[in-house]
């Protein structure tokens, strides 16, 4: 085997993308992960750091590029922690998260030959409605990957153009007041352009607001403290009213958001089904989209932010059918019984170990598991899969450019 240092150099030939969309080549039975490289290139690489079962290295000239290769617009792009895949094709990124799902739900949960019902895709940029600004002395801007290191982006070409706006009168407003630091910054921002700002640091709050009265605000949140407008932004799905509070999550991408919970509310529309749980309920979303079509819905979430936001858009929709509960899924899961199907839209690390066990104790006809993470999706799919066959996946591409994809899995017990 072949002794490798760090900064070397070598050209390789690019096998396939792994799944965070770096490059893999294979040299002398090592494998070479690269940042930026495509398959069928040819890459000349520099080691930049050394594992026991791995190298990882970075590409330093593409000798022989793909077809699949596309100019990056971004000038950031090499620095920033954000993207990951912005230099391949757009249809190849789609291809590439289809691809990633089947091979983890083959390697975490056996599953062999799975067909992808569709991927949802829309724009490729501009469809953040949500960033997060960090700021050192003056600066504001993006952390460099795995970094705290900042770098002071001219516009974030992922993020709507109205939060852009906000952020370039924010950096301008922190150039012409040297003593003004601002430590972290949130903008979130409705489809009917109501926004909200957040933020952390020592400035003066009046000169401040005055000097962004151009932008409508409608509220402000500074050291966690509301000091303007209201509590909470208002965003409308298929006509329902839904609030958002500063704490509260609440899917960044609108568009396709939407692509996503349609294929939820077109999963319930026939079931007639007496109760469902909505479990990592959030805000109360996808519960309330679905409670026209089930006689009693029961949401469970931990964050107190969405729970307040849940129950007042449970107020606000009037759905006396919906019931909002406070507290760790795991720790109300147990209490449930004669429960026709389950909802599940964890975070990232999924299903704790009780809460699958006691799923497969209750015994709904059907889970309806919507994932951010694949890998943990399958991991968990692994056991329902003891008692439930998948009836369906659909994949949104909620996060372009990103090897990030949700996935939206439909289980029926066997």
């Amino acid at each position: 085997m072949m002794k490798f240092k760090e900064n070397d150099t070598l050209d390789v030939f690019i096998e396939k993308l792994d799944h965070f969309g770096n490059g893999l080549a294979k040299v002398e039975n090592q494998y070479i992960f690269v940042k930026n490289a495509l398959p069928k290139e040819t890459v000349k690489i520099e080691i930049t750091k050394l594992k026991k079962k791995f190298l990882n290295a970075k590409a330093i000239k593409i000798i022989t590029p793909t077809v699949d290769r596309v100019s990056v617009p971004c000038p950031y792009y090499e620095v920033c922690g954000g993207c990951q895949v912005m230099h391949l094709a757009y249809f190849k990124q789609l291809e590439f998260k289809k691809e990633k799902v089947v091979e983890l739900f083959q390697k975490f949960a056996g599953v062999r030959d799975l067909e992808i019902e569709q991927i949802f895709s829309g724009k490729q940029f501009a469809y953040r409605n949500k960033v997060i600004f960090h700021g050192k002395n003056q600066m504001l801007g993006l952390y460099q990957e795995k970094s705290n290191d900042l770098v002071e982006v001219e516009n974030c070409l992922l993020v709507e153009e109205g939060l852009n706006q906000i952020y370039h009168k924010i950096k301008e407003y922190l150039k012409k007041n040297s003593d003004a630091r601002i430590e972290d910054l949130t903008i979130r921002k409705t489809s009917s352009n109501e926004y909200m700002l957040i933020l952390n640091g020592d400035l003066n709050l009046k000169m401040f607001l005055s000097y962004l009265d151009q932008f409508s605000l409608k509220s402000v949140y500074f050291n966690q403290k509301l000091v303007y407008g209201e509590e909470y932004i208002t965003e409308d799905i298929f006509g329902f009213k839904f609030r958002i509070y500063p704490n509260a999550f609440f899917q960044v991408n609108y568009e396709m958001m939407k692509k996503l919970y349609q294929v939820v509310m077109d999963y319930y529309q026939d079931k007639n089904y007496q109760t469902v749980l909505d479990l990592y309920c959030g805000t109360g979303t996808i519960g309330m989209l679905v409670s026209s079509y089930v006689k009693e819905l029961i949401g469970v979430e931990v964050v107190h932010d969405s729970i307040i936001a849940a129950n007042q858009n449970q107020k606000i929709n009037q759905l006396p059918n919906v019931t909002f509960l406070e507290g760790k899924v795991e720790n109300h899961i147990s209490k449930f019984q004669n429960i026709d199907s389950i909802i599940l839209d964890p975070p990232r690390s999924g299903l704790d170990s009780k809460t699958r066990e006691t799923i497969l104790k209750i015994a709904p006809q059907s889970i309806v598991y919507i994932s951010c993470d694949p890998a943990t999706l399958a991991r968990d799919l692994k056991e329902l899969l003891e008692d439930y066959t998948i009836v369906k996946v659909h994949l949104v591409d909620m996060f372009p450019n990103t090897y990030h994809v949700e996935c939206v899995c439909v289980l029926s017990r066997r």
